[in-house]
C-alpha cells in the first residue's frame, strides 16, 4: 500500500467481491489524479491495468457515492492547471531584423558624410506644419551620435526581433514603423506652436517593448479558458519596468515620444493578439508586410530629399 493506494498489473476488477470498478482512464497518473477524490472521501482504491488502460477500483458498496465524488472533482479541475501561453512561431528568420540594423548603420554613415541629411530628415512641427508628413518616418532611421545609434540597435535586435516571433516579420515590422510613425505625430500636436525637433530609432525600439508587453494582454482576452495571470502579469509588469528604466531620462532624451510609442505598440499588440489578426497571415501575407514597410520608409525618404531646405 502506498498513500492509500493499492496497485496490480492486469487484473480484473468487476465482479471481484467487494470491489467495483468507475473508471477507466488512459495514463496511470491520470487514474491516480481521479483516485485523490476517493481518498478525500475517506475509502481506498486501487488503479489496475487492463487491455492497455488503467481502471480504478473502490470498494463496491460505496461505488455510487465515489463515482459521483470522481465527477465532482474532474468537472472542479477541468480547467486546471490552466493553459500557458506559448509563442506563435519558435522560429522565425532573423534576416529582416538584420537589414533594419544594417539601414540604420547605413544612414547614420551617411550623416556623418551628409549633414544635410539630419535636417532634412528630422521630426519638426514647423516642417510637418508645412506639409513634410515624411518626416514622422524619416526621423525614426536618423541619430545623434554613436552612443545614441548603439543603444537603439541593440534594443533592435532584442524587441524587434521578439516581437516578429510573436506576430512575424511583416505584422511586426508594420507595427513597429505604424506605432513609431504616430508617436512622433502626436508629439508633433502636443508641441504645436513651439519649436520642438527630433530624431532617433528609439520612438520605434519602444514601440516594439509596447508589442512584447501587450501581445500577451491581447492573448488573455482573446482566450476562451482561462491561462496563467503570470503569462500577461509578468509580460506587463516587466515592459512596464523596462520602460522606466530605459525610456526615462534628462535633456535632451525624448521621453514623452518613449512613451507614446510604447503606448501605441502595447495597443496594437492587444487589438493583434486579442482578434488572433496575426493567425489570417501566411508567409505570403507576412512577405507583403515586410516589403510594404521598407517601401514606406524608401518613399519618405525619396520626398525628404527631393523636398530641398527644411522651412
Amino acid at each position: 500500500m502506498k498513500g492509500g493506494e493499492l496497485q496490480s498489473e492486469e487484473v480484473g476488477s468487476e465482479g471481484e467481491e467487494g470491489l467495483a470498478e468507475i473508471g477507466v482512464y488512459a495514463s496511470s497518473r491520470k487514474a491516480h489524479e481521479a483516485g485523490l477524490a476517493v481518498l478525500a472521501a475517506g475509502h481506498h482504491y486501487r488503479v489496475d491495468r487492463k487491455r492497455g488502460h488503467y481502471v480504478l477500483v473502490v470498494p463496491g458498496e460505496h461505488r455510487d457515492l465515489l463515482r459521483r465524488e470522481v465527477e465532482i472533482a474532474e468537472i472542479r479541475n477541468r480547467f486546471w492547471p490552466p493553459p500557458s501561453l506559448e509563442l506563435p512561431s519558435r522560429s522565425i528568420s532573423k534576416f529582416p531584423t538584420a537589414v533594419a540594423v544594417s539601414l540604420l548603420c547605413l544612414i547614420f554613415y551617411l550623416q556623418q558624410e551628409f549633414r544635410v541629411l539630419t535636417d532634412l530628415g528630422m521630426n519638426s512641427v514647423q516642417a510637418v506644419a508645412a506639409g513634410q508628413w515624411w518626416r514622422l518616418v524619416t526621423a525614426i532611421s536618423l541619430h545623434a551620435d554613436i552612443g545614441h545609434l548603439a543603444g537603439n540597435l541593440l534594443g533592435f535586435v532584442v524587441f524587434a526581433y521578439l516581437s516578429c516571433r510573436y506576430m512575424g516579420n511583416g505584422l511586426a515590422w508594420l507595427s513597429i514603423l505604424f506605432s513609431a510613425a504616430l508617436s512622433n505625430l502626436t508629439n508633433v500636436y502636443m508641441h504645436w506652436g513651439e519649436v520642438y525637433q527630433s530624431l532617433g530609432a528609439s520612438t520605434a525600439v519602444f514601440a516594439a517593448l509596447g508589442l512584447l508587453t501587450g501581445f500577451p494582454i491581447g492573448s488573455y482576452f482573446r482566450s476562451r479558458e482561462p491561462i496563467l495571470s503570470r503569462d500577461w502579469l509578468i509580460p506587463f509588469v516587466g515592459g512596464c519596468f523596462l520602460f522606466a528604466w530605459m525610456g526615462g531620462g534628462e535633456y535632451p532624451t525624448d521621453v514623452g515620444g518613449h512613451l507614446w510609442s510604447f503606448f501605441y505598440g502595447l495597443i496594437s499588440a492587444v487589438l493583434i493578439a486579442s482578434t488572433a489578426f496575426y493567425t489570417k497571415l501566411n508567409h505570403s501575407h507576412q512577405s507583403a508586410g515586410l516589403f510594404a514597410a521598407g517601401l514606406v520608409v524608401l518613399v519618405c525618404w525619396i520626398l525628404a530629399l527631393g523636398s530641398g531646405q527644411p522651412p
